[in-house]
């Protein structure tokens, strides 16, 4: 496993390298680099979600994926504020940057084991009760949900700043504000992480009369989740000022961030910390990935106008997609009860 981390990490690093072989803003580079590294993420990234929680579980395998979550939520931040100065005339170097921390990744492999550490299976009955595949399967529903909506926005967000007049320099800042709001949320459930087991309600934390609530466990969580994703997504594409885009941003980081971290939880928990759990993590983000760009696409092409109240056939589309989430969510809760 080791040895296939250090092959696709390579991958990503020379083909994120073709922009210094060339000395025009070319589209195929583009498209080059962003097909190889996605191909190669989808299998690296179940890869490191093994190695992250195999031989952890309970209490120990949700503070792991927190920090895992809170290191690669918080460079993702960092990246969309740093790239900034470069999106007008040198957008093309933000590849090459890509490329050279593949690098920097490839030198701490050598700390990694061969493979992941082995996953006691009499321990994974002690901390997975049976609710949790009810709640894998709601979360599942709501992981390739925030994916749809993150592909359809993704697109139209510089069309709808450059609408209220935000500059193109301001834009990536702008649009970080729902990853750092994610950020927030991640660290707040990370704080929340527990040592009793899943089913209790609340825990009071060593030496403290300060009660602490559990996440994990709960539908109400997964409702919680929905509704943010939803409220922010109408808020971002009705907005007419600044102020209620960054409003829509934050609550639209926060559903997102909660999805994410109850999904590969309850994935890596239920599937034994396998390396195709997170594969099958990632298949569902791939799909909403897929998926969302293509509902954009498809929905502005039967706008009635080019302006930006041709999003209002967007903003009906996504509605009905959420509609069918919260109905599945809805059968998955019944079934549950």
């Amino acid at each position: 496993m080791r040895a296939m981390m250090g092959v696709l990490l390579l991958a990503v690093a020379g083909v994120c390298s073709l922009p210094l072989f060339t000395t025009s803003e070319s589209s195929w580079i583009m498209w080059t680099s962003g097909g190889v590294a996605g191909f190669c993420s989808a299998w690296l990234w179940p890869i490191v979600e093994s190695y992250l929680v195999a031989g952890r579980h309970g209490p120990e395998m949700r503070r792991a994926i927190g920090w895992w979550n809170l290191v690669w939520m918080c460079s993702v931040a960092g990246v969309m504020l740093a790239m900034a100065p470069l999106m007008e005339n040198h957008a093309s170097m933000v590849i090459v940057g890509l490329g050279v921390m593949n690098v920097f990744a490839l030198f701490v492999l050598p700390l990694f084991p061969k493979n992941p550490p082995s996953h006691e299976a009499s321990l994974v009955k002690e901390h997975v009760p049976a609710s949790y595949a009810g709640l894998l399967q709601g979360a599942r529903v709501l992981l390739p949900l925030s994916y749809v909506i993150n592909g359809v926005l993704s697109p139209l967000l510089p069309f709808i700043l450059t609408g209220i007049a935000v500059d193109i320099f301001w834009q990536t800042p702008v649009v970080a504000i729902w990853m750092i709001s994610r950020v927030f949320a991640t660290t707040f459930m990370w704080y929340m992480v527990s040592d009793p087991v899943a089913q209790a309600p609340e825990v009071r934390t060593r030496g403290s009369d300060r009660v602490l609530w559990c996440w994990h466990g709960k539908w109400s969580v997964l409702w919680g989740a929905f509704i943010a994703m939803g409220t922010g997504f109408i808020c971002i594409l009705g907005a007419s000022t600044l102020l209620n885009v960054i409003v829509g941003l934050v609550i639209l980081g926060i559903g997102f961030g909660v999805t994410y971290y109850t999904a590969l939880y309850y994935a890596m928990a239920v599937g034994s910390a396998e390396v195709d759990a997170g594969g099958k993590h990632e298949a569902f983000i791939g799909g909403g990935y897929m998926v969302g760009p293509m509902l954009g696409l498809v929905s502005l092409q039967f706008a009635p106008t080019a302006n930006e109240s041709g999003f209002d056939v967007v903003i009906y589309v996504v509605l009905g997609f959420l509609l069918l989430s919260a109905m599945a969510l809805g059968l998955f809760w019944r079934k549950d009860r």
